[in-house]
């Protein structure tokens, strides 16, 4: 067990989310006895069963007897019954940033960060150590294609996990190794301002207990390297790992991987620049721990890498138009998603885009508007508010305004996601692409859409 004997039982309160479904499993895999509950149930929660985990929907307090140990989502507010009842039996709680402490400095963690790409490059990393002869328990922030889950707990001496600048979680990891794909604007509500934002990314980097390799291509990436040091990487001339001679194709991306070490020409499975840098960085981290061997056989898996759900997630075609689901839900990410779907050979490129979080809203309307350079068709939905309350005039009209303002899309505003598909399914043509965008419910669209062109 990865706690020792005096926390054998352990309930998860949350365990419907990402991160406290993929930290179920890694325990219950490790030897521990789990159960998880969520206030709603889902495929997430279900699919913990597999692994033996007692799953519940709702609060079931009663059922906490017994446990050694609870650990409760951010979200989970204080006065939750399970919370309540764990107090009054005398049962510790963690958070989840105290779990992620206690189990990488147990277990020696290579990490990936980062504002955009850290889900994507934490994958390409489990797939390039499997290449090398690994075989790396691991934690990431989506669906790994070839794994069909998020996390799995194999071997406890290398563990590769999503370090997630969120609420500061990534500041009570112990790493052995750091990935940093890039630093921007996000998460203001919680740090107040870029500054702050980039001084945590700073303060991670410098406590790592081994190689920090960031992407010299990024501003934010370049100023963490200046202020706390590491290994450059990227298409800059002076990246010590340097990417050069990239060739997009409609699913694959292709490039040469330069360093003191040699040189690679790398083929990864999923398409898009944003992939090639990312995957230079797994291949660098892979290297300064490694040997050129090593980085061989790594760049050698990628060209099989399956990819992770809702990054670039092709969901189907039918009557010849393709859709694809991405998780982009920041202007960055959906100008990279953009340029990617412009290197296809799709004859226009529709964007249904849901906002996510009023206050990101908010503070980047403008970018948002910006980044859908390169559409044909846009349609913006209403913000999906996930933990934040509606805020007076913020809206996805915010962004249709922007974009409306600094693209020659033609945009349109359509508040509610379940009028989407009917406005404007009768005008996708053969050779159309659409891209559903947003961290959000809106990835539920793509079905729709698929059956209702199949029926029209």
């Amino acid at each position: 067990m990865l706690l020792g004997d005096g926390l054998r039982r352990i309930h998860v309160i949350g365990a419907g989310g990402a991160g406290m479904s993929g930290l179920a499993r890694i325990l219950a895999q490790a030897g521990h006895e789990v159960t998880g509950s969520d206030l709603v149930g889902g495929p997430a929660l279900s699919a913990l069963e597999e692994v033996g985990i007692a799953t519940w929907a709702g609060h079931q307090p009663g059922r906490l007897d017994g446990s050694d140990l609870v650990v409760a989502s951010s979200a989970v507010p204080r006065t939750d019954p399970e919370m309540e009842a764990a107090d009054a039996l005398g049962v510790p709680v963690w958070d989840r940033p105290r779990l992620l402490r206690e189990i990488t400095e147990v277990m020696p963690a290579l990490g990936a960060t980062g504002t955009h790409g850290k889900t994507t490059t934490s994958a390409l990393l489990v797939r390039a150590l499997r290449g090398i002869g690994e075989d790396p328990s691991f934690m990431v922030g989506g669906t790994l294609a070839d794994e069909g889950t998020n996390a799995g707990f194999a071997d406890p001496t290398l563990f590769v996990l999503e370090a997630d600048e969120a609420f500061g979680t990534f500041l009570s990891l112990a790493l052995r190794g750091l990935i940093v794909t890039n630093v921007e604007a996000d998460h203001l509500d919680h740090y107040g301002s870029l500054e702050r934002l980039e001084d945590a990314f700073v303060d991670v980097a410098k406590r790592v207990d081994g190689p920090v390799v960031a992407c010299i291509d990024d501003p934010g990436a370049e100023r963490v390297l200046e202020r706390a040091g590491g290994v450059p990487y990227g298409l800059d001339p002076s990246a010590a790992w340097r990417v050069s001679d990239v060739a997009e194709g409609d699913l694959d991306v292709t490039f040469t991987l330069r360093s003191t070490l040699g040189e690679w020409r790398v083929e990864v499975g999923r398409p898009g620049l944003h992939v090639a840098r990312n995957a230079a960085g797994a291949l660098a981290l892979i290297g300064v721990l490694g040997s050129a061997d090593d980085v061989a056989a790594g760049a050698e898996a990628l060209a099989g890498f399956g990819g992770v759900a809702r990054r670039f997630h092709l969901r189907g075609v039918a009557e010849g138009v393709t859709v694809i689901d991405d998780y982009a839900h920041h202007p960055t990410e959906i100008l990279a998603t953009i340029r990617t779907a412009r290197a296809g050979g799709w004859n226009r490129v529709w964007a249904i885009f849901q906002p996510h979080l009023y206050s990101r809203t908010r503070m980047l309307a403008n970018e948002f508007g910006q980044a859908f350079l390169g559409v044909d068709e846009l349609v913006v939905t209403d913000v999906y508010g996930s933990r934040e309350q509606p805020e007076p005039g913020v809206s996805g009209r915010l962004v249709a305004d922007a974009a409306r303002a600094r693209t020659t899309a033609a945009v349109r505003y359509v508040p509610h996601k379940t009028d989407v598909v009917p406005a404007i399914v009768d005008e996708l043509r053969e050779g159309d692409l659409v891209l559903t965008l947003g961290a959000g419910d809106i990835t539920v669209l793509p079905d729709e859409l698929l059956r209702a062109l199949a029926s029209r």
